[in-house]
C-alpha cells in the first residue's frame, strides 16, 4: 500500500472519528471505562522562567507552586494496569525546572513508555547530556521568532541566542553520540508579528539540522483562563492575518471562535492530566484545578479514570454543557508540521 493511500485512510478515518466518536461517549460515557487513557499528560513543574502575556501559568494561576517528586511519579505508574501510548511533560510549566524530569523519563522508558517533553530551551544547554541518556522519544522547543526582538514581543524573557546554541549542541550532541532520539521540532505559533517569517523559520530549522518544525495556530480563548476582555486585548495583539492560521473570526468586533473549530473534546477522551501533587483534572486546560477529580496519592489512576464523578463530568463536557467549553480554542487546532530532516 502506498503511503498516499496510507494517508488518504487515515484522514477519512480521522474525519469520521471526528465526526461521530463525540455522540457516541457523550450519549455512553461508560464505555469509556473500558478505554484507559492513552496519553499521561504530567505536570513537572507549574513554574516558568519565562512571562508569556497569554499565558494562564504566570498571568492567572492561583495553585501552589510546585514540582512533582519522583516518589509521586512513581507511584502513578507502578498503580497503572494498562500501557499508555507515551507521557507528555507538557501541562502548565517549565519541565527542565525539576531535575528529577530524566530520572521519570527513564523509569517510564523501562516500562515501555515513550515520554515526550516541551520545553523554551533556556535550561536546555545545562542538562542535554542528561536528555540523551535519558531515553526520550521527543522535545518540542517553543521557536516562535527568528531574531532576539521578533521572538521577544510574545516570549518575554527569551535569550535567542542561547536558544540557538542550546538546539545546535543538542542536535550535535546527538549526531557525535550517532543517536537517532528524541526527535527535535522547533514549535512555531504563527502570531501576526512572526507570520512574515514562516519560510526564514524554516529554512533555520534546516541550518539547525532538526527533525521537523510545527505550525500551530494562536489560542485566546483557552477554556479555563483569560476573561472576555483579556482575550479581545490579546486577539487584537497577537492574532495573525493569516486565514490558514486563524481559528477565530471577528463578528460585531468580537473574536470568536469558528464554528469550524467546535468539535467535540478529543483530549477528555484519551488524556488525563496529574498535576504536581497528585491532582488528576479531567481538562488539560484546567491550569487553575478546579476540576480536581482525585489524587493518584489516595486512589490509583484507574478508579478515578472510571469514577461517577468523572464520567458524569467528562459527560458534560463532551455534550458543551460547561461554560468554560463553549469557546475553548483547544479543541481543534491548526497544526502543520514540515519535516527538514529524513
Amino acid at each position: 500500500m502506498s503511503r498516499r493511500l496510507q494517508g488518504s485512510i487515515k484522514n477519512i478515518l480521522t474525519r469520521a472519528y471526528f465526526k461521530y466518536a463525540g455522540h457516541i461517549f457523550s450519549l455512553l460515557p461508560w464505555l469509556l471505562n473500558f478505554i484507559p487513557p492513552r496519553t499521561l499528560v504530567v505536570e513537572a513543574s507549574n513554574m516558568c522562567v519565562l512571562n508569556c502575556p497569554a499565558c494562564t501559568t504566570v498571568n492567572l494561576s492561583k495553585r501552589a507552586k510546585g514540582k512533582m517528586s519522583f516518589d509521586v511519579f512513581k507511584i502513578l505508574l507502578d498503580g497503572i494496569d494498562w500501557k499508555p501510548k507515551q507521557i507528555n511533560f507538557s501541562f502548565a510549566g517549565e519541565p527542565l525546572l525539576n531535575h528529577e524530569l530524566f530520572k521519570m523519563i527513564r523509569y517510564a522508558k523501562g516500562k515501555g513508555i515513550d515520554s515526550v517533553v516541551e520545553t523554551n530551551g533556556m535550561l536546555l544547554s545545562g542538562c542535554i547530556d542528561e536528555l540523551l541518556d535519558s531515553g526520550i522519544y521527543k522535545l518540542n522547543i517553543a521557536f516562535d521568532g527568528i531574531s532576539q526582538e521578533n521572538i521577544s514581543k510574545y516570549r518575554r524573557g527569551m535569550d535567542f541566542n542561547v536558544l540557538l546554541s542550546a538546539i545546535r549542541q543538542l542536535v550535535a550532541t546527538r549526531a557525535r553520540r550517532n543517536l537517532q532520539k528524541p526527535k527535535v521540532h522547533l514549535q512555531f505559533i504563527v502570531m501576526k508579528h512572526n507570520q512574515d517569517y514562516i519560510d526564514r523559520a524554516i529554512e533555520m530549522a534546516k541550518e539547525l539540522e532538526v527533525d521537523a518544525i510545527d505550525f500551530k495556530s494562536m489560542i485566546i480563548s483557552v477554556g479555563l483562563g483569560f476573561d472576555r476582555e483579556a482575550r479581545q486585548k490579546h486577539a487584537l495583539e497577537y492574532l495573525p492575518d493569516l486565514e490558514e492560521f486563524l481559528r477565530y473570526k471577528q463578528i460585531e468586533g468580537e473574536w470568536q471562535l469558528k464554528e469550524t473549530y467546535r468539535g467535540f473534546c478529543t483530549q477528555v477522551l484519551s488524556d488525563a492530566v496529574i498535576m504536581w501533587n497528585g491532582d488528576v483534572t479531567v481538562c488539560s486546560m484546567d491550569v487553575q484545578g478546579d476540576l480536581v477529580m482525585g489524587n493518584i496519592l489516595k486512589s490509583p489512576l484507574r478508579k478515578i479514570w472510571v469514577s461517577n464523578k468523572y464520567s458524569d463530568l467528562r459527560q458534560r463536557i463532551l455534550r458543551r454543557q460547561l461554560e468554560s467549553c463553549r469557546d475553548c480554542g483547544y479543541l481543534l487546532g491548526i497544526f502543520k508540521t514540515v519535516k527538514v530532516r529524513n
